[in-house]
């Protein structure tokens, strides 16, 4: 684990400061913590979990993990209007670094503080006031999953953490590998997972949500793209090299496995499996061999591709390592990944997979690629492909409209747009330029677009009628549509298992 040799110094540090963390007395029955000068006063009272997991000192780099109210973090929160009228906030999360996509459950919008951070927040839905905050023992929170009342996410190095979503304490944490890429997903009472093992080996794994106790661990190629994806008693997940997995969620059993190209993680719809795939084509240029995307229809029993040709097929220089690495985009990741210490990442990342097969060799990059990724509703597909929004048949292959995106303001490299969030009919989709853009879903007619102003990188969530999406830089913005179909899409894939709205 990467910052080992400052554990002692760490340690020594605490132990002269764990008078001043932690001065705890009885007034009135009630509890008050004394922590790097925060008067937690009652937040903890009457909470089961107080006597365990009130800044407990942990693993994870020396980092103190444990929660601090809202009130008491100075968070500003900015009200204004856009310029499509919409009612809207927008807070300034400490850093400025890249963040992902939000999650949104019982009037809470849960975020982490960015790659690079050891922070991971709840703020209000409807005002954007800061709720509370953990603090995690090991930097880089992924985008986060709701489910039964837990928020659930991974730090990039290297734990996985359930936590309460209303108290924001630590249900359970536990330090897996070393780096973790992807988030979990959720389903019931169960919640998958991938990191790398001590074996040379990627593993996919199930656990208990409440308690962490293991279900089941299989080995896999490498690590997954963006996240295991759950549906028809089924854990589906793409890896970086190209591999698609089928297993059984109850007890892992490996259903199918096919080596495609895969280059985003699937979608299930139907019995059938949607997935975009990297082709090589015959042709070379000055960045080497050219290489092209297009949408793969798998049948779900067997895993073998059904559409004879690809569909949507187009160039795509945006899987092209020898492309990417002159961008601007490219240059931020590499600084991103040195501020917390991977200058050189470990062997254990296996990155080389994801430079030959998506075009992005760093952690940072990685950590913020989701590719293609489609969304199946009423026998269309909706996706974007670097700067085009497309829809197809699934029947036929047709596609029924593409739209390209021109840039109104400056772009660093990389996709161009997000994948789509459906909600109510309606496709929300992130700009690298800075601009939330509605269009509907079953033309392609741009219905309005918001302009936040910095780059995003991870598709919005849509619930209530809010749009809320986390930028490039740091800032949490949310706006009210005022409607009411516009729901649904309340994480990143939608739900908890990253395969909504089916």
């Amino acid at each position: 684990m990467r910052r080992r040799d400052l554990l002692f110094f760490t340690g020594l540090a605490l132990v002269l400061l764990l008078p001043m963390l932690a001065l705890s007395d009885e007034m009135g029955g009630q509890k008050k913590v004394q922590a790097e000068g925060v008067l937690l006063d009652d937040y903890y009272y009457d909470d089961p979990y107080y006597e365990e997991y009130a800044f407990d000192l942990m693993y994870g780099g020396g980092g103190v993990e444990g929660v601090i109210p809202g009130s008491e973090l100075g968070i500003e929160v900015e009200t204004f209007t856009t310029e499509t009228g919409f009612d809207a906030w927008r807070v300034v999360i400490p850093g400025g670094r890249p963040l992902a996509t939000p999650a949104v459950g019982d009037g809470l919008v849960y975020i982490g503080g960015g790659f690079g951070s050891y922070e991971f927040y709840a703020f209000s839905g409807e005002s954007g006031q800061a709720e509370w905050m953990f603090q995690t023992g090991d930097d880089g929170p992924t985008a986060a999953v709701f489910s039964q009342g837990r928020v659930a996410f991974n730090t990039e190095s290297c734990i996985l953490y359930v936590l309460d979503a209303r108290r924001g304490h630590k249900v359970w944490g536990e330090w897996l590998g070393d780096p973790l890429m992807a988030q979990p997903a959720i389903q019931g009472d169960y919640i998958y997972m991938t990191y790398p093992g001590g074996d040379g080996h990627h593993h996919l794994t199930c656990r208990k949500l409440e308690t962490g106790e293991t279900i089941w661990d299989q080995p896999i190629i490498g690590e997954v793209i963006t996240a295991p994806i759950i549906a028809d008693g089924s854990v589906y997940a793409a890896c970086l090299e190209g591999t698609v997995y089928r297993f059984d969620a109850k007890d892992g059993d490996i259903v199918w496995k096919e080596q495609m190209n895969a280059t985003c993680a699937p979608f299930v719809y139907s019995g059938e499996v949607y997935v975009s795939q990297r082709q090589e084509g015959d042709e070379t240029d000055e960045y080497g061999q050219v290489q092209y995307e297009g949408l793969a229809r798998l049948d779900s029993e067997s895993g073998s591709r059904e559409n004879d040709a690809l569909w949507q097929m187009r160039k795509a220089d945006y899987l092209r390592h020898s492309v990417n690495a002159r961008s601007a985009y490219a240059s931020e990741q590499m600084a991103a990944d040195s501020s917390v210490g991977f200058s050189t990442a470990p062997g254990a990342a296996k990155l080389e997979q994801g430079q030959m097969n998506v075009g992005w060799g760093t952690v940072s990059g990685i950590w913020a690629y989701q590719g293609s990724r489609p969304v199946v509703v009423e026998g269309l597909s909706y996706s974007t492909a670097h700067d085009a929004l497309v829809c197809t048949d699934i029947e036929t292959g047709e596609v029924i409209y593409e739209i390209t995106y021109q840039p109104e303001g400056e772009v660093l490299g990389g996709r161009m747009l997000t994948p789509p969030s459906w909600a109510g009919g309606k496709l929300y989709v992130g700009t690298e330029d800075g601009f939330i853009v509605c269009f509907r879903a079953s033309d392609g007619t741009e219905l309005w677009r918001v302009e936040i102003g910095e780059p995003i990188r991870f598709q919005p969530a849509v619930e209530g009628g809010w749009v809320y999406v986390g930028t490039d830089r740091g800032t949490l913005i949310a706006f009210n549509t005022d409607d009411y179909r516009a729901t649904g899409w309340a994480m990143w894939g939608g739900d908890s298992t990253h395969n909504a709205p089916n």
